[in-house]
């Protein structure tokens, strides 16, 4: 009898485990979530080293500890698949992702007195790939921690170095569109990655039967364009003119811009992208243009400053020229 009360126990122990949810934290008793739990590691040794990190402020506190992990702790990928926790990770100088450095970060703060709350998610697309049965390539999730400081909570990204000072808990899609699905301040029994096969196994079975209303659009499952997209690369007022010119012409202009060439250049291949032109000289650097559109300066020695470079068409649409042919036709007019 008792050795059948044992196995149920056990598994009523790991069907708590098993069960993710985000709904379970008591929010407005912060220093529920000062515990630091007997399978973190040794309450002594952590409250120890997080006194000696303590600031003068909260936010202070964080960064001296993210400071601290930096120069002591170096990553290992070789760690990343199995359970340790403070003591283990302090032992072996090194952590093998988000899980483990996020218990480290999380446990030193509690120990110097800000409350916290391990928050696990997995990456929307992960979810959308999962759940259609699509080929992925890896596991993609993060570890955030919810942290209690000047009187309200936030978000905190130990890896990013970020804190997020306008969030909301009931926030369930994440920095990086990552949905929240479980959170505690238990991570070993949360089941963290480091528990490899366990934690696929839940992770699995939460997303399974996930609602599909509670993430967003899935662009992966079919895209079609209605209209032909454009993009614009000009100054006032001349990238007003463009964009007109575009949508006249059944484009839909999808980006304008002078500046982060990085960021949006990508964004316009396979469109057209048109670009604000004086005398041969375009406003955007050639050298940053021929990196994302190798041999686009082409189009400037064409009459109509047009050229294709794939699947993208550009025009070097030249102002001067254009202003240049009207002015000759009232010198015409006024003779």
């Amino acid at each position: 009898m008792r050795t059948c009360l044992i196995v149920l126990l056990l598994c009523v122990g790991m069907v708590h485990a098993s069960e993710p949810s985000v709904d379970s934290v008591d929010y407005a008793t912060p220093n529920k979530y000062l515990e630091i739990v007997h399978s973190l590691g040794t309450n002594a040794r952590i409250t120890s080293q997080a006194l000696k990190l303590k600031g003068d402020s909260d936010l202070a506190t964080i960064q001296k500890v993210l400071k601290w992990m930096d120069l002591n702790l170096k990553y290992d990928a070789d760690r990343a698949y199995y359970w340790r926790n403070f003591d283990d990770v302090i032992k072996e100088k090194s952590y093998g992702g988000c899980a483990d450095q996020g218990i480290v970060c999380g446990v030193l703060l509690k120990g110097a007195g800000i409350p916290v709350i391990w928050v696990k998610t997995m990456d929307v697309s992960w979810i959308w790939d999962f759940k259609k049965n699509r080929e992925f390539k890896a596991w993609s999730g993060h570890v955030f921690l919810e942290v209690y400081v000047e009187k309200k909570w936030m978000l905190l990204d130990p890896g990013a170095k970020t804190i997020y000072k306008e969030y909301s808990p009931k926030t369930r899609i994440l920095p990086g569109n990552r949905f929240a699905y479980h959170k505690g301040n238990d991570p070993k029994d949360m089941i963290m990655s480091l528990q490899w096969e366990e934690w696929k196994q839940q992770t699995s079975t939460y997303f399974r039967n996930l609602d599909e209303s509670l993430l967003p659009v899935d662009p992966a499952g079919g895209t079609f364009l209605l209209m032909s997209q454009a993009s614009v690369i000009g100054n006032s007022p001349y990238y007003q003119a463009l964009t007109d010119m575009a949508t006249k012409n059944g484009f839909a202009v999808r980006k304008s811009f002078n500046t982060d060439y990085n960021t949006y250049l990508p964004q316009a291949k396979g469109h057209l992208l048109l670009i604000e032109t004086h005398n041969g000289k375009p406003i955007v650097p050639l050298d940053v243009l021929e990196k994302h559109f190798p041999n686009a300066s082409k189009g400037l020695q064409n009459f109509d400053g047009t050229v294709k470079i794939g699947k993208t068409t550009i025009v070097f649409f030249d102002f001067s020229r254009q202003l240049s042919g009207l002015q000759s036709e009232d010198d015409v007019e006024q003779k």
